[in-house]
């Protein structure tokens, strides 16, 4: 059976609060081993697949369609800097995001109609954006902790967000390559 690696995501465009984000951590972490993610791959996961049979993504893309067509647009922006698993031994690094609830309902609702094992009550979903990955441990992790804590009060402007899509993550020795599979519009993208 032929099998896709997939994930449904709101793809976000590079800013220049983005752009210089990435130039100021970089220049302070320099001395770091870190995989920058690419700017033009930038994405929230809503719900990760994994590896799905090709013939399993039309009911897929269908289901999202009609979860696109009976949800609002919303509002949301990048705030702050952080780290997974922790500050203190991070591994990846990450913005945070502001958002109403509606970028909540969005990824409640393709959990619910996607997920194919039952759906867990203690499931709490924690949107990022993921900006680079520390392989080999740190070399300094005071100073990364500093940069962290000096970005604390970062914020970009304001998105609407009015689609999101599914997603194709195709593993490549240079990293993680995206392809866009389908794009599903919210409604009301007058917000």
């Amino acid at each position: 059976m032929k099998t896709k690696r997939i994930f449904v995501a709101i793809k976000i465009d590079n800013t220049d609060q983005i752009n210089e984000l990435f130039r100021q951590v970089g220049f302070d972490l320099n001395e770091e081993r870190i995989k920058w993610v690419n700017k033009n791959g930038l994405h929230i996961t809503l719900l990760f697949l994994g590896e799905t049979g090709v013939e399993e993504i039309t009911m897929i893309t269908n289901k999202l369609k009609t979860i696109g067509a009976n949800l609002n647009a919303f509002r949301l922006n990048l705030k702050s800097l952080g780290a997974f698993p922790s500050i203190e031994h991070p591994r990846i690094l990450w913005t945070g995001i502001n958002s109403t609830s509606g970028l909540y309902k969005l990824q409640e609702n393709i959990r619910i109609h996607l997920e194919k094992s039952k759906v867990r009550e203690d499931y709490k979903y924690t949107p990022h954006l993921t900006i680079g990955r520390i392989k080999g441990g740190v070399e300094n992790p005071e100073r990364i902790k500093e940069c962290l804590l000096k970005w604390k009060d970062w914020q970009d402007s304001e998105l609407l967000i009015t689609e999101f899509v599914l997603m194709e993550s195709l593993l490549t020795q240079q990293g993680p390559v995206y392809k866009v599979l389908e794009i599903f519009s919210l409604k009301n993208q007058n917000v």
